[in-house]
């Protein structure tokens, strides 16, 4: 692909792809069958869909999106959290009074479909303040919770900072002293602060203590793990199937962020072309093709 950020746009969607899928999925790696998507990649190709049909971020018509998705049965095996929301939204019509509120909201059901929101605020130069917002209310239409909101604001500062070809540790201080500035000073900001320790033992010692099940502060924190650790992808993703826990979701942040940064040729082909939702990236990159024509 001639377009280095185009490479990378694309690269973030096919790595939250296969990382989802492979994560979620771990005995089909080496088969010739479909790599089928989780609710992880549903949700992250509405979100870019809805971001560039309409050129900004709209937070009702993604919740309308993520709705239609759901009753029309393509949104499927999603989470509670995410779930209740979706029903209290049938109910409401309105995004701001779906999302659900309480301990169990602290999932990271926005930070693994939060990645476009990176992709756009880099391609159309959004100011911070106004990126941070969008996130706190993408944040609003399923998890009401600080914490799940804090997650998803840092894995899409770390797909922005990728995206402007910053060098992975650069990545990594950039997002943790955003996250500072704002006043995220939580148990998800110090888990990300022993990743440089951590860097030091093997994958396998250093998943367990960051943590892999669904609460964000476990999620995110490994797949940056990952994504500063690992050089290839697969090795990566197959070191973390082996740990357990939430792998689709912690593979599918850890393919974002690993994919904005390396772009698309990094990924296998023989992979990249068993995914389900090859074409939906196809077209949403066709689409971008004639945004950097403009």
């Amino acid at each position: 692909m001639g377009n280095p950020t185009l490479s990378k746009v694309e690269g973030c969607l096919i790595g939250t792809a296969l990382g989802d899928g492979l994560g979620e999925y771990p005995y089909i790696w080496d088969s010739d069958k479909p790599i089928p998507p989780t609710d992880d990649t549903v949700m992250t190709l509405a979100l870019a869909e809805v971001l560039f049909k309409n050129g900004q971020y709209d937070p009702q018509k993604v919740a309308e999106k993520y709705f239609e998705l759901y009753k029309e049965g393509t949104l499927t095996k999603i989470g509670y959290t995410t779930l209740k929301a979706l029903e209290r939204f049938e109910k409401t019509k309105n995004w701001f009074y779906s999302g659900v509120i309480g301990e169990r909201a602290a999932g990271n059901g926005v930070a693994m479909r939060i990645a476009p929101l990176g992709i756009f605020a880099f391609l159309k130069k959004v100011p911070i303040e106004d990126f941070y917002e969008w996130v706190r209310w993408e944040g609003y239409i399923t998890h009401r919770n600080e914490l799940a909101i804090e997650g998803a604001f840092a894995v899409a500062l770390g797909v922005f900072f990728a995206l402007n070809e910053l060098p992975k540790e650069e990545i990594y201080r950039k997002t943790l002293t955003l996250l500072k500035d704002f006043g995220m000073e939580s148990p998800l900001k110090w888990n990300l602060s022993q990743i440089p320790n951590l860097l030091k033992e093997a994958t396998e010692k250093a998943l367990p203590t960051l943590g892999t099940s669904g609460y964000v502060v476990h999620t995110v924190a490994s797949a940056f793990y990952l994504f500063l650790k690992e050089e290839d992808f697969l090795e990566g993703l197959r070191k973390l199937v082996k740990v357990g826990g939430d792998t689709d979701t912690v593979g599918a942040i850890y393919g974002a962020l690993y994919g904005s940064y390396y772009g698309s040729g990094k990924f296998p082909n023989r992979l990249v072309e068993r995914l389900e939702i090859k074409p939906q990236v196809d077209r949403f990159v066709g689409i971008l093709k004639n945004f950097f024509e403009c």
